[in-house]
């Protein structure tokens, strides 16, 4: 699920966020931290009414990744032995749209079994 807010009222636009982190691996460690990556912040969602269409015209978009490489991590197993370990880096995120027809829908189905 996306959530969203109208945009210029938040600085937490679409981004990457970086974080530092022990890598691990079928029980083998980076022995130091490496920077792994995500995609965090607001994107514009909306409902319109549509004349045309006589109904909600619904417009969503996710904070995703748009450009990944893939990076390597040496992690150093109990036995001693190093092993080398690929993992995605995101380089850049965006907000990409996505179809948000039928979240209401599943939201008033959650809301009914509460």
């Amino acid at each position: 699920m996306c959530f969203s807010f109208p945009l210029g009222t938040l600085d937490n636009k679409c981004n990457v966020q970086k974080n530092s982190t022990f890598m691990a691996s079928n029980g083998c460690i980076s022995s130091t931290p490496v920077e792994i990556t995500s995609c965090s912040g607001f994107c514009e969602t909306s409902s319109i009414y549509s004349a045309e269409a006589n109904a909600l015209v619904h417009s969503c978009s996710c904070c995703q990744e748009m450009t990944t490489t893939k990076k390597e991590a040496t992690l150093t197993c109990p036995d001693g032995s190093n092993i080398s370990h690929t993992y995605i880096y995101i380089e850049s995120c965006g907000c990409k749209a996505s179809d948000c027809s039928g979240q209401s829908t599943s939201l008033r189905r959650r809301r009914r079994r509460l």
